[in-house]
């Protein structure tokens, strides 16, 4: 049971606060940039697509790109803060990852008027928001965790992440599309 003890884990108060701090002016800068600036065909075409896929429950189109970003991005802030003493340079990736967090969430707003509020509100913002939840957690804890499992800690994120999608998507997308 030692090997998952989680008495030597204290939460870095200052790289929490770092981290919000940086998520806030990402999604303000999003916004901002979203307004100003004329938004690429990519960005509405994935949106398009991503909220086609959802309606339509095609889940391999869904998870193989979530999956496949979730494992790059959670092992890129593990290989930070794991073999560099510099957790904080991870926060130049979640500034990253929140601009374009809070630029797909405006299209899909603007997007789909009500579907793409929907797939917003259900299960884009919830999959990112624990997306960057695991980040931070395994940025910050991942000098504490036994060095047998520690590189396995990235991937199981990134499948518990994955899993919500699946679950977001295919549970409770299709009560509320049958409910209306």
């Amino acid at each position: 049971m030692r090997n998952f003890s989680l008495k030597e884990f204290s939460c870095d108060k200052r790289y929490v606060i770092a981290a919000i701090i940086t998520l806030i002016c990402s999604i303000i800068c999003g916004i901002v940039l979203f307004k100003l600036s004329n938004i690429n065909v990519y960005f509405v075409n994935f949106a398009n697509d991503y909220i086609f896929f959802v309606f339509d429950f095609n889940n391999a189109k869904l998870i193989i790109p979530h999956l496949l970003s979730e494992l790059f991005y959670l092992h890129l802030f593990f290989a930070i803060a794991y073999f560099t003493k510099f957790k904080f340079l991870t926060l130049i990736i979640l500034f990253c990852r929140g601009i374009y967090f809070s630029v797909y969430v405006a299209i899909l707003f603007s997007l789909n008027s009500l579907g793409g509020a929907t797939v917003a509100i259900i299960v884009f913002i919830p999959t990112a928001v624990l997306s960057v939840i695991f980040c931070c957690l395994i940025t910050d804890s991942c000098t504490i965790i036994n060095k047998k499992y520690v590189f396995f800690v990235p991937t199981i994120c990134a499948l518990i992440n994955t899993l919500t999608l699946l679950i977001l998507v295919n549970l409770l997308f299709r009560v509320i599309i049958v409910i209306v």
